[in-house]
């Protein structure tokens, strides 16, 4: 269900929240994900990022935290992926294995919705049923019985999404304001540490980056053709190539990946 913008948080009677972090952190007119983004260190890498989210998922209740990976909506794909986060290999395996990636009504949300996804375990998911479903039961045994999804969509279609689940976590209309512009940096720090790794491991040959480039800036396979003295078929067979290498859906798709991992820079 969305947030209702109450102040409020959740019933109390849940259980605790088990995440380890630092204390909250206070800095005038800032507390909580805010003041942690403006303490945290210029020298961006993933590990840092993986505490960062820790820290932040602590400070707000939420004792699991992920950040997940989102199709595009003009992508074939309904199903998220786990990136990284402080979820066990247990949890991971669990979450693939019952279909929670896929779940349409989450991720249909998510792909069509820009606003904080909130949502609780009996609502949601049936724990209150006399037969709760697997998952379930699963949520119910690590104690995530409540959360919100943030999604983030860039302009170059570099979509994902921060999941946070505790006991009862902080799901006040201004903590869900926080934590989704607590998302939006996240995310964008996380590009920005792949982005020099991702460039020079790239995979994809000079004229596949010069189509695709064109490509990006909304041309056809003729008329790039025409600018690279190609013929429109070695065209398509570069842009199919880089598809390929890519594992994307179509060629909208290779174009946003490229972009976003740095490919075309």
């Amino acid at each position: 269900m969305r947030g209702d913008n109450s102040n409020e948080s959740l019933d109390e009677g849940r259980g605790e929240s088990r995440a380890a972090c630092s204390p909250p952190l206070r800095i005038a007119g800032m507390n909580g994900a805010l003041a942690r983004l403006a303490a945290f260190a210029a020298d961006w890498d993933e590990p840092l990022l993986h505490q960062l989210l820790d820290d932040v998922a602590g400070d707000y209740g939420f004792s699991h935290a992920a950040a997940l990976a989102m199709p595009s909506t003009d992508d074939g794909g309904t199903a998220t992926r786990f990136l990284f986060g402080n979820w066990s290999d247990g949890f991971v395996r669990s979450y693939d294995q019952l279909g929670l990636h896929r779940f349409k009504l989450v991720v249909g949300a998510l792909k069509t919705d820009p606003m904080p996804f909130v949502w609780d375990i009996d609502t949601l998911y049936g724990a209150d049923e006399p037969d709760p479903s697997p998952a379930a039961r699963m949520l119910l045994a690590e104690s995530c019985l409540a959360g919100a999804l943030f999604p983030v969509h860039g302009l170059t279609a570099f979509n994902g999404a921060l999941s946070l689940a505790g006991a009862k976590p902080d799901v006040s209309a201004q903590a869900l304001r926080e934590l989704h512009v607590f998302a939006f940096a996240l995310f964008g720090m996380l590009a920005a540490a792949r982005f020099e790794e991702n460039r020079r491991n790239n995979p994809l040959s000079g004229r596949e980056r010069d189509c695709l480039k064109l490509a990006m800036l909304g041309k056809t396979s003729s008329e790039i053709g025409l600018i690279l003295s190609l013929s429109e078929y070695t065209i398509s067979q570069y842009l199919t190539a880089a598809q390929r290498k890519m594992n994307a859906s179509n060629r909208t798709h290779a174009v946003a990946l490229a972009a976003q991992l740095g490919y075309l820079s």
